[in-house]
Order: C-alpha cells, then sequence, then structure tokens
C-alpha cells in the first residue's frame, strides 16, 4: 500500500473510532456486509472471528 492510501485509511479509522453508534446500529451495519446473519451469527468467512469476539464478551 502506498504512504497517502495508509494515511487515508489511518484517519478513516480514527473517524469512524470517534462516532458514538448503539448496538442495534452495529449490528444492522455488520449484517448489511454480510458478516453477521440475521440471526446474529457470524458468516462462514468470518467464522475465525469468533476467537476474537468470544474473548471480548
Amino acid at each position: 500500500m502506498e504512504t497517502n492510501q495508509v494515511k487515508l485509511l489511518s484517519s478513516l479509522a480514527k473517524k469512524i473510532k470517534a462516532e458514538k453508534k448503539d448496538k442495534s446500529t452495529v449490528i444492522v451495519s455488520l449484517q448489511n456486509a454480510k458478516i453477521l446473519t440475521k440471526e446474529g451469527n457470524l458468516t462462514g468467512n468470518y467464522n475465525n472471528l469468533k476467537r476474537i469476539v468470544s474473548t471480548v464478551k
């Protein structure tokens, strides 16, 4: 990745982190991105995230 791309992604990540979102908004966003199913389970491509999510709870 080029330096300017890294800078843009970094600033975007900081902006997103600063935004206040409630749980339902986050869940809908993850469902729209096809990371979560409508039932709230991780989709097949993201099963490895279970290790991280289970430690956060």
